[in-house]
């Protein structure tokens, strides 16, 4: 019994949502709805509250342009947020209680011992965040909008993965960006960095994340056998390793060579930073502002929530190493 009111309350929210995304589309193509029509479109089950004095964030996307998104985002090479960790949250501000990797203590076996000293407590550190609207607007055709619903999703859904990887990425690097800048003159640097500057539980989980030039000079270093010091991932040809840790390379555009000294970051980034994701992807529309009327277009404003901010700063260091010949 209990599994058949589960499965009738899933198929009744299936087709709650499929009813959402017919009605969302045929708003987004500024066709009338009627009231009833309206009052569905805008239930709390659907609508995106900014949390900012209770005002209308928009319209959350549908699942099914959400699921897209997701899909599309996996796809995407050098979207940095797979590389740091990524807090799920529920509230528009709020705090985790998180533990350093390199401060981590083990469990202490309590039938020999009452209390567990002083000394002995986990090292626990107060993160607080605050989510913020990050919003872009698509202008769409008024001819796009007579193709069909999966044609429209799609195109929004793959704009939206690009303005969502560019802003996550630029997050990010402006976290990493902060930290205190190190000389790095060679290899030996940043094998020494890995050897004994990062704790080594660190150091088991780095990167090595560097720009197109930083990756251009790695890539053509040889050892005294004239092999080269970059070596495949063997599940991923055209990925590279050094010294057994992943080499990520990022757009010099985003990542920039400065007086000849290109970023080299190494480190743990999930010890690094922390994105908290506030999970709520909204839309909001006009054919009637921001210049629609006279364009014959649909302008669609995305928005999405998220902070990201620095955790362990100990678990990464900003090498800038001269490449310069």
């Amino acid at each position: 019994p209990q599994d058949g009111k589960r499965s009738q309350e899933e198929g009744d929210k299936e087709e709650r949502q499929k009813k959402f995304t017919k009605l969302f589309m045929k708003s987004l193509r500024g066709k009338s709805l009627t009231h009833e029509e309206r009052e569905f479109l805008e239930n709390p089950e659907f609508r995106a509250m900014s949390g900012k004095n209770e005002e209308d964030g928009g319209i959350l996307i549908p699942e099914d342009i959400s699921r897209t998104i997701k899909e599309l985002k996996r796809e995407q090479l050098h979207q940095l947020e797979q590389y740091v960790t990524v807090e799920p949250v529920a509230t528009r501000s709020g705090s985790r209680m998180l533990e350093k990797n390199g401060d981590m203590t083990p469990f202490l076996d309590i039938e020999e011992m009452e209390n567990i000293p002083e000394t002995d407590q986990p090292k626990f550190t107060k993160l607080s965040y605050t989510i913020t609207d990050y919003a872009g607007l698509l202008p769409l055709s008024n001819t796009l909008l007579q193709d069909t619903d999966q044609a429209i999703m799609t195109y929004v859904a793959k704009w939206f993965v690009k303005k969502s990887v560019a802003t996550r990425n630029s997050l990010i690097l402006a976290i990493l960006d902060g930290l205190k800048k190190v000389e790095f003159k060679g290899l030996d640097d940043i094998k020494k960095t890995l050897n004994v500057t990062l704790d080594t539980a660190i150091s088991a989980g780095a990167i090595i994340m560097t720009n197109q030039d930083g990756f251009n000079y790695l890539d053509q270093l040889k050892d005294a056998d004239g092999k080269y010091l970059l070596k495949d991932i063997p599940s991923e040809p055209t990925n590279k390793m050094l010294f057994g840790r992943r080499v990520v390379v990022i757009s010099n555009k985003v990542l920039k060579t400065k007086a000849g000294k290109a970023p080299v970051i190494v480190g743990d980034l999930k010890e690094a930073v922390i994105l908290f994701d506030r999970q709520q992807q909204s839309i909001a529309y006009t054919n009637l502002a921001a210049g629609s009327f006279e364009t014959n277009t649909t302008k669609v404003r995305a928005i999405e929530r998220e902070d990201v901010v620095a955790w362990d700063k100990e678990a990464v260091v900003y090498g800038q190493l001269s490449i310069s010949e």
